[in-house]
């Protein structure tokens, strides 16, 4: 009698506990679903600012910002122009840094103080700083902004180019002109905004956070166990420094690849004209991918491309390329420590010993 007793108040106690777990399950997904649906709308609560063929930061915006599906969402806020800026961001008449980039200087995945934008800001307080950095910008619209700026007498002291592997695809087939202002080049990057969200995507946001904050943890610790090569993204992006045009037909051939280094030449060209009119000092920086440190640039050099810009035009060139190669040689689990894992953006580490050379290197010279 004790036996069944006691297998009784054991099945009951399995019952409850299933119970409860599927009442809260329930009152979870339910939760999330009200939540996605009606706090977490992607028209109420981005910064993006959408129009035909182009896109920018909304001004005076308070908004979330998830670049990637693995990607932690973030916080941003902006100012009066549209640009990023920390939620304490307070500007005086102070000497006028203007950065200029894509991804890599926007911070995608970071809050603003772990940017390389917010560590200058918060290591140089003699500077007020201007992160003109937005996702898949590229020199077209630097030039554009910097020009823009000019004219409304908005004049930096120094001007930041952050140049990115991606601005050679970028230049050839996202970024055109057309009556003096840039737009999407076809409307497939157009689209990107506008890709449909399936049922569990739309409906479910916060209950995809948890499974994908649990992958992005997982993820880590087999690059750290296992072998880290396994988990580091190639790219076409920066594919062209160690393989063959002809293996990244999809996204590039000879002419749209020379059109790309044309016009960036060009473009920098110009905003190196612009600097000396004004009297601005123009620093360009470089930076590589996880997969360069890997592979090397036996096919294209992206530092002599650098270099050869430089030559030919009034910018000093801020190569990190050696510092972070030293990294990756002294230190084992220098992927995790750098970058996000599968994918070739800089996480909070990486972004401080950008930050730290850029300050080194330019502000402390």
């Amino acid at each position: 009698m004790k036996n069944l007793s006691k297998i009784f108040f054991n099945n009951f106690k399995k019952k409850i506990i299933i119970t409860n777990f599927l009442i809260f399950f329930l009152m979870f997904i339910t939760a999330d679903f009200f939540y996605s649906n009606f706090f977490l709308s992607f028209k109420k609560e981005t910064c993006y600012e959408i129009e035909k063929f182009f896109y920018r930061l909304k001004k005076n915006c308070i908004g979330f910002h998830k670049f990637k599906s693995s990607f932690p969402t973030v916080k941003v806020y902006t100012d009066d122009l549209g640009l990023r800026i920390g939620k304490n961001t307070k500007r005086g008449n102070l000497e006028k840094v203007f950065i200029f980039g894509d991804s890599f200087t926007f911070g995608v995945g970071l809050d603003q103080e772990k940017t390389i934008v917010g560590i200058l800001e918060n290591n140089l307080k003699d500077y007020d700083f201007y992160n003109f950095g937005v996702a898949s910008y590229s020199p077209t619209i630097y030039l554009f902004n910097l020009e823009k700026q000019v004219s409304l007498n908005n004049l930096p002291k120094k001007i930041i180019l952050l140049l990115d592997m991606t601005d050679i695809y970028d230049e050839a087939e996202r970024w055109s002109l057309k009556e003096d202002k840039p737009i999407l080049s076809n409307s497939k990057h157009f689209d990107e905004f506008y890709k449909k969200k399936n049922f569990f995507h739309k409906n479910f946001t916060v209950t995809r956070e948890v499974l994908h904050f649990i992958n992005f943890k997982i993820r880590i610790l087999k690059s750290k166990v296992f072998d880290k090569n396994n988990y580091i993204k190639t790219s076409f992006q920066a594919g062209f420094t160690y393989r063959q045009i002809d293996e990244l037909s999809d996204y590039y051939t000879p002419n749209n690849f020379d059109l790309g280094k044309k016009k960036i030449k060009e473009k920098i060209n110009s905003i190196s004209k612009i600097a000396k009119n004004i009297n601005s000092d123009f620093y360009l920086v470089i930076y590589p991918y996880a997969e360069t440190l890997i592979f090397g640039q036996s096919n294209f050099s992206w530092e002599d491309f650098a270099e050869e810009i430089c030559d030919n035009n009034s910018c000093m060139l801020i190569n990190t390329f050696d510092i972070f190669k030293e990294y990756k040689n002294k230190k084992s689990n220098w992927y995790t420590d750098l970058y996000f894992v599968g994918d070739e953006h800089f996480n909070e580490g990486g972004n401080k010993i950008l930050g730290s050379i850029i300050i080194d290197k330019i502000f402390n010279k």
